[in-house]
């Protein structure tokens, strides 16, 4: 019996998912590229993970920082690491398709198909909201550096085959555009699909990570 739930195990740990692929282009106009280099060093704060360690004094300050990835996240399951986005075509998302990272911002499916772990919650982030991130991104100076995997202990092992699920859409309905302003609406907006206050400050069931 033991064998066999070994077994079982190993053979599930990396089970992968299927999500469709979101029409979402990048531009190259460049109001568009300014919109994602604001959301991806405030709001989004993509900085905040995927700068390189020896930038986060810099990213703190306000200086636009390569986001090379590296970032170590300690955690109970393993070792969490922050992947390089810059466009490099080796190993940044130069590799990847518009749609293939709109996917994972979307869906939370990497480009391999596993689920990623719950950390970029932009579900439900507006259609220009996305194009706008992804814009800026290919925008950026391609930056070499390979970034080790991920490690997870026996916890985390057991996560990847029997938990994680992609997360998708938390809400019924998806805005294809959200015009920055002062109301409430805009405010609730940026709160919860792009800055993703709610993820540490709503709770949530640990097994499904649904919002309680």
């Amino acid at each position: 019996l033991a064998i066999i739930v070994v077994i079982c195990f190993y053979a599930m740990r990396n089970p992968t998912f299927d999500a469709p692929y979101p029409d979402i282009k990048a531009s190259t106009d460049s109001a568009v590229i300014a919109r994602g280099k604001y959301l991806a060093f405030g709001p989004a704060h993509c900085a905040g993970c995927h700068c390189g360690m020896a930038d986060t004094a810099a990213m703190f300050r306000g200086e636009v920082v390569d986001l090379k990835g590296g970032r170590e996240f300690i955690l109970p399951f393993g070792i969490v690491r922050a992947r390089n986005i810059t466009n490099d075509k080796e190993t940044g998302i130069g590799r990847f398709s518009d749609a293939q990272i709109a996917r994972t911002l979307r869906y939370g499916v990497g480009s391999d198909g596993r689920a990623l772990f719950d950390f970029m919650n932009f579900y439900d982030a507006s259609d220009e909201d996305l194009t706008a991130i992804i814009s800026y991104l290919r925008s950026t100076t391609p930056v070499k550096n390979t970034v080790a995997d991920h490690e997870f202990n026996l916890i985390g092992e057991a996560v990847k085959a029997f938990v994680i699920k992609p997360m998708g859409s938390v809400t019924a309905t998806r805005s294809k555009t959200n015009i920055p302003d002062t109301t409430v609406k805009y405010g609730e907006y940026l709160a919860n699909n792009v800055a993703n206050c709610r993820g540490c400050h709503t709770d949530r069931d640990l097994k499904t990570g649904a919002y309680v």
